[in-house]
């Protein structure tokens, strides 16, 4: 019987493993964004789906002691998802479009038919609307007004649809294409499953929307810089405006590294490119278990410290320490600059950056004098 079980529900099976792929690159990505955060919650919803839908058969006409609440609750939870993804999928698409958490927080995740639907199969104990089951037998059987229930779950995606046609010129073509193909393959999965309750598309053709969206849309090979193998200012910058959009606290030390021109000039390009991927390496290593470090651009670098720490003289201190322990004596008698600043409420990425950057500036004024009176010092001599 459980080997018929197996055959029987080999689509979901299959479903439940690609969710659970995309869960593990979701997490371990250290790019987190908003979006991700919305597929994330949608992967464990299609999940909870695609667990529960085997059981309502499996429970279906058995009578052991408490099979009845067992086939009644599994079938309540699954006439739940179907809005709840539905919503958390227009949430994607809002945030897509405007790149606001709180304007979707505001609508309330687009939930609106998951609240009615809630209502509806508390009246359903009483009054079988979409289903009943019965207590002796434990026999399922649809309600008068199940079709109902098919109508507004096609509602939020045709809403979905609607969202899409209206902000059309905010999309890229490709982006739109996407959405198009994808949000519409579960009415159509739907569709499909209305003809044969056991052809088990509804739920598995939106693993097949969510797996082509997130490799279409939330991940790029430009993630790192092509040179350091670091995160590259691309993805700097998503993680910057998800950390503000999660009112998460962090701080950016911003990294300059003093006389690069030179080290080009007189050693070759060659050389100044070791250079930048030594001190990519180090940075990573120093700030490996509290910050995400990427080149801006040239010699600057940006280090996102996301936990509290005591001081950021410590690990300054840690990155010139292993610059003077390298083999290469250019990059052994490298130096830099720094500016550091923590994020306060309210502020701009701008003024974040600009903050940081002039005590960055400061510093590196603060190394040139230094060099200068002890370059004079020397001379007197």
């Amino acid at each position: 019987m459980r080997m018929d079980y197996i055959v029987q529900f080999q689509i979901n099976i299959f479903g439940l493993m690609i969710l659970f792929v995309l869960y593990l690159f979701i997490r371990l990505t250290k790019v987190q964004t908003y979006s991700k955060k919305l597929i994330k919650s949608i992967v464990m919803a299609t999940a909870i789906a695609i667990v529960v839908e085997p059981l309502t058969w499996i429970f279906d006409g058995m009578t052991f002691w408490g099979a009845y609440f067992l086939e009644y609750a599994t079938n309540v939870v699954l006439f739940l998802m179907g809005p709840i993804i539905g919503g958390l999928l227009i949430s994607y698409v809002d945030f897509r479009i405007f790149q606001s958490p709180q304007r979707i927080f505001r609508r309330l995740y687009y939930q609106h038919v998951s609240i009615a639907t809630f209502g509806v199969l508390i009246i359903n104990f009483f009054y079988p609307i979409y289903f009943r089951v019965d207590p002796v037998t434990n026999g399922y059987s649809s309600g008068d007004f199940k079709s109902f229930h098919y109508l507004a779950l096609a509602g939020i995606y045709l809403f979905m649809l609607y969202i899409i046609i209206k902000n059309i010129r905010k999309l890229l073509f490709y982006e739109a294409l996407i959405y198009f193909l994808c949000f519409l393959i579960p009415i159509l999965g739907m569709f499909i499953q209305t003809f044969d309750s056991k052809l088990y598309f509804s739920w598995t053709s939106i693993v097949l929307g969510l797996l082509v969206i997130y490799i279409f849309l939330e991940t790029n090979p430009s993630d790192e810089d092509f040179l350091t193998k670091i995160y590259n200012r691309r993805s700097y910058e998503m993680y910057l405006n998800h950390l503000c959009q999660s009112n998460k606290n962090f701080g950016i030390v911003i990294f300059d590294l003093n006389a690069f021109k030179e080290i080009n000039d007189f050693h070759g390009h060659n050389k100044g490119d070791e250079t930048l991927v030594a001190f990519a390496d180090i940075i990573k290593r120093v700030f490996l278990n509290i910050g995400f470090a990427a080149r801006l651009g040239g010699d600057e670098f940006s280090v996102i410290i996301t936990k509290e720490m005591a001081e950021i003289e410590f690990f300054i201190h840690e990155i010139a320490k292993q610059l003077s322990h390298h083999d290469d004596p250019v990059i052994k008698g490298l130096s830099f600059s720094y500016g550091y600043e923590r994020y306060q409420e309210g502020m701009t990425l701008d003024e974040l950056y600009i903050a940081a950057d002039n005590k960055m500036y400061i510093n590196k004024k603060d190394v040139k004098d230094e060099n200068s009176r002890t370059e004079g010092f020397q001379t007197f001599h």
